[in-house]
């Protein structure tokens, strides 16, 4: 994306500045351009000038061997160097051309962004400074200076370059996006949110990444709703940008629409068929919606594209327990053990196909595996609601139901709509005899999910 943004800018003010007229005006030498290489030259020229860069390579080539000190024809050999994208060649040519007293200015000019393609940052940011010498209030080249700041994620340094901006072309369309990007990297979320509105509202070329960087301060924030709405913008202006989908999908599945999650994937899935990671949260969802069948098949689909990842097989193993395919569901669940052996939420899933099975000693090996496992996912992801919720599964399923208390109200407190915490919370209260908080659970369910309170209903009723 950097690239684009700096081919937009600068490739205009490059020709505007260099390329309207090529002429060679040569400096004083000690020992001037021959006839015949000014000739191969001016054919060098005319090639660049039809955009054949290849042969004004080789015109310009002939020139300097018979002439080496032929500055002007070492400088536009240079540039369709660059043009060819031969980086490290045009900049073997632009410093021969420095050193024989080619235009200093016109070389700074080209050669920062020949930097700039090989990463060399350091580099490129040396010429800018002294083209903004001469040019204090040039914009595009104060603008470069943020880009290249980000690209070395300097992002405290792209700001002020930035701001600098600001001050020459307050009105600018798209370096407001510029700082709300920079400001998503310093986890600065308010000030991230403030900067893409003013870029949406100045119509920036970036308007799908700002609406993102939008939805994301407002998620950040716990706006949920908000944030649905800028992330489906998002995908409606931008549906070749991946990450709105992943976000808005976790959204809804934290408000608990299910079907939409599920449909946004889908619709991802439209666009990018291939994209592992959308086959794998797809076969979580439809878990999480009660349709195992389908999760199978999504969760194969998954294990194909990413056949070294855990996560595909812990998604077959879940299904193949709902759909009563306990040794499916023990097979799946070794494969992700092997990748990853310490993931209490396959050791969770693992502990349960065995006690389905009657296997107490078995499942109890698993449930206290998957306490450790989910414990330590907790103390790395403490913001995660689905961590404590699995973790609170183990706790009960490992009899430590007071534990299971309190991880339960963990995940609600970062999730206060999740409708299967408030279930199991519940539940558990039930047991303990709380009917009080038992009550409460369920009347929250009412509201959040009326077929999951049912399910709660008739589950008590059992007892």
């Amino acid at each position: 994306m950097t690239k684009k943004i700096f081919l937009l800018f600068i490739i205009n003010f490059l020709l505007l500045n260099m390329f309207a007229a090529i002429n060679f005006e040569v400096k004083a030498q000690s020992k001037k351009p021959s006839d015949k290489a000014k000739k191969l030259a001016k054919q060098g020229d005319q090639y660049f000038q039809k955009k054949d860069f290849r042969n004004a390579v080789n015109k310009y080539a002939e020139a300097v061997i018979i002439s080496p000190e032929f500055p002007a024809a070492r400088f536009w050999k240079g540039y369709a160097h660059y043009n060819l994208k031969e980086f490290d060649q045009s900049i073997v040519d632009l410093n021969a051309a420095f050193e024989q007293g080619y235009k200093p200015l016109d070389i700074h000019k080209l050669r920062w962004y020949v930097h700039y393609e090989k990463k060399s940052y350091d580099a490129a940011l040396s010429d800018i400074r002294e083209v903004l010498k001469v040019e204090p209030a040039n914009k595009d080249l104060n603008l470069a200076v943020g880009n290249i700041y980000r690209s070395k994620n300097l992002f405290r340094e792209a700001l002020e370059a930035y701001k600098k901006v600001l001050e020459f072309v307050p009105i600018d369309r798209d370096v407001y996006y510029f700082i709300a990007s920079s400001h998503f990297n310093l986890n600065e979320f308010s000030l991230q949110g403030t900067a893409a509105s003013e870029a949406i509202k100045k119509n920036t070329q970036f308007i799908g990444e700002s609406y993102f960087l939008l939805a994301d301060s407002l998620q950040k924030a716990k706006k949920p709703i908000e944030a649905i709405g800028a992330y489906e913008k998002a995908i409606n202006v931008k549906p070749d940008f991946i990450e709105p989908y992943y976000n808005l999908a976790e959204l809804y599945r934290g408000q608990n629409q299910f079907d939409k999650a599920i449909e946004t994937i889908r619709k991802a899935l439209r666009t990018f068929p291939n994209e592992g990671k959308l086959h794998l949260n797809l076969s979580w969802y439809l878990n999480l919606n009660d349709r195992p069948a389908q999760a199978i098949a999504a969760a194969q689909t998954a294990v194909k594209l990413l056949p070294e990842q855990s996560e595909g097989y812990t998604n077959l193993c879940r299904a193949y327990n709902d759909l009563k395919e306990y040794q499916l569901a023990v097979t799946a669940c070794k494969t992700a053990l092997e990748i990853n052996p310490s993931d209490g939420e396959t050791s969770f899933y693992i502990g349960r196909a065995y006690d389905l099975q009657s296997k107490p000693d078995e499942a109890a090996k698993y449930y206290k595996k998957a306490v450790v496992g989910l414990e330590e996912f907790t103390r790395v992801k403490p913001e995660n609601s689905d961590g404590f919720y699995l973790l609170g599964n183990a706790y009960f399923a490992d009899n430590q139901t007071d534990k299971a208390v309190e991880a339960y109200r963990k995940a609600l407190e970062s999730n206060p709509a999740f409708a299967r915490a408030h279930y199991n919370l519940g539940y558990v209260y039930f047991l303990k005899k709380d009917m009080t908080s038992a009550l409460e659970e369920y009347n929250i369910l009412r509201r959040l999910d009326a077929d999951l309170a049912e399910k709660f209903k008739k589950a008590i009723e059992k007892q």
